[in-house]
């Protein structure tokens, strides 16, 4: 069960879909528009992405995959799912860090604004939301079929970013589920020094969070040519935690 990043949208996990080649059924939320009458908070998410869930699938054990934002959303959902029959198998984290960390992560709004849209905007002088949206609208213009598009036409895309990022930020009383969890990093994600390799989840669960490593930044780490590598790492992770434990025998 996929959570949607910052940005709402859920187009990178449709197409991770095809290279998910268990059985299991395949679900995410997708939310390209401000909510009407939602709170932005990581527990209220958590709530009603939850209910909705179980509503469509509900005899379905779910594991809980995260990227960005996203993440405290699947581990909150996986600690409000093992309070039903619904239960949870387990959480994948994609370079997701707790709220304490990304409070230090150091990057900034142009390459915030260009991670969000997928445009390079490498040498861009610092100026304001606006400035920058009328900037990658004129790149998008020329670089793809997007001719005629405004700063003002992108401007939804960035609020629903904002959105989901003030609840990110806004706190959350992170408590860990009972799941087993991992974490995915982006190999070539500079932004996060100097976290530790765990983005401080070991701290949330009391315990040492297991982290795996792949290619790209925390914003390109699903794109297209790394999807294969994504999909072994969590298709792995969801074997591994569907095997029954072993029993050991009884001596007499």
């Amino acid at each position: 069960m996929f959570v949607h990043p910052a940005s709402g949208s859920a187009a990178s996990y449709r197409a991770l879909e095809p290279f998910l080649t268990s059985d299991r059924p395949v679900y995410a939320f997708h939310s390209p528009d401000i909510p009407p009458g939602r709170h932005a908070s990581i527990e209220r998410i958590a709530e009603d992405y939850l209910a909705e869930f179980l509503h469509a699938a509900p005899r379905t054990t779910p594991v809980f995959v995260g990227w960005s934002f996203s993440g405290p959303v699947a581990v909150e959902m996986a600690r409000l799912s093992e309070s039903t029959a619904a239960g949870a198998s387990g959480v994948v984290l994609l370079d997701s860090a707790t709220p304490e960390v990304l409070a230090g992560r150091t990057t900034d709004l142009v390459t915030e604004m260009g991670g969000l849209f997928g445009v390079d905007l490498a040498g861009t002088p610092a100026s304001s939301p606006g400035e920058l949206l009328d900037r990658i609208a004129e790149i998008m213009a020329v670089s793809s079929d997007m001719a005629g598009v405004t700063g003002q036409d992108l401007r939804p895309f960035w609020d629903t970013y904002r959105w989901h990022q003030d609840a990110f930020e806004s706190g959350w009383r992170a408590r860990p589920c009972a799941a087993p969890v991992l974490l995915i990093r982006a190999r070539e994600e500079t932004g996060w020094d100097p976290a530790p390799d765990d983005l401080g989840w070991s701290d949330v669960f009391g315990t040492a969070v297991p982290v795996e490593w792949a290619g790209g930044t925390h914003y390109t780490l699903m794109e297209n040519d790394r999807l294969a590598d994504i999909a072994r790492i969590v298709e792995r992770a969801v074997e591994k935690w569907s095997r029954p434990d072993p029993v050991t025998p009884c001596l007499n």
